[in-house]
């Protein structure tokens, strides 16, 4: 490419770890190095941010009018328990919350109870 070695371009070294990077994230310092690091036509890359936890996507498409995506995820490492007591959390925000008939009852009796101290009925 034609980035190597040029001193315009700040992040070149960058360019070159990524295409010897093995495991498939490219450790970059931060964001802004992540955003501002170019990538070829056609391609994706994942950074991994060196001082704090998140993972960088930059992807750029084959068109010449193609402008890159970049994309932000945040990592969270969980532990099976946590993994566990979210899953339960997510499931009771999805269910319905309904009140028992003797629930009921005990509510309807109050009403009843306050209806007449104040005299509504």
């Amino acid at each position: 490419m034609a980035y190597f070695n040029n001193p315009y371009y700040p992040n070149y070294n960058y360019q070159q770890n990524y295409q010897q990077s093995n495991n498939g994230f490219v450790p970059i310092a931060n964001e802004e190095a992540a955003r501002s690091c170019p990538i070829q036509r056609g391609s994706s890359v994942t950074f991994r941010d060196e001082n704090l936890p998140y993972i960088y996507i930059k992807t750029l498409g084959f068109g010449q009018l193609d402008s890159p995506v970049f994309e932000k995820y945040r990592l969270v490492k969980e532990t099976s328990q946590n993994a566990q007591v979210q899953a339960i959390e997510d499931k009771s925000d999805a269910l319905p919350i309904y009140v028992t008939k003797s629930e009921f009852e005990a509510l309807k009796e109050d009403v009843e109870k306050l209806r007449k101290e104040l005299g509504d009925e």
